[in-house]
């Protein structure tokens, strides 16, 4: 059964104290401090006009969002650490409980997952490492 969208949130928000997150639109950007030019992860709660490829439109879908190391992210794509690779790549982005480059920003080293269940540990793994870098 996929992990409910709010003890994702709880479980990011327990990370440390100095974390910020902006609820402004539906979707959830989380921040280390107060520097809020680019978030460690995001959760995306709906399709909109900029992003339908994950399929969101069910009650309670999410996709979830991290930004990885570049080792990190060669483990689990080692097929599709160039732009050309990447570019020419057939993922599915509604694949639900599975890893994805980031459908716009898989070239930054950005994973997604969309309702996360048996990947929620190495979910909860990567976004600590993730909170670990944006202080640097």
């Amino acid at each position: 059964m996929p992990i409910p969208l709010d003890t994702v949130k709880q479980d990011i928000l327990a990370l440390r104290s100095d974390l910020h997150i902006d609820t402004t639109t539906p979707d959830l950007f989380f921040f280390r401090g107060q520097e809020r030019t680019m978030p460690f992860a995001t959760i995306v709660t709906r399709d909109s006009d900029y992003d339908t490829f994950s399929k969101l439109d069910a009650e309670g879908d999410f996709r979830l969002n991290m930004g990885l190391s570049r080792g990190e992210f060669e483990a689990l794509f080692p097929n599709h650490v160039t732009r050309k690779a990447l570019d020419a790549s057939q993922f599915d982005y509604a694949i639900r409980d599975s890893f994805f480059p980031h459908p716009h920003y898989g070239r930054m080293r950005w994973v997604s997952v969309v309702n996360p269940d048996i990947l929620y540990p190495q979910c909860l793994d990567f976004l600590h490492h993730a909170f670990e870098r944006a202080r640097r």
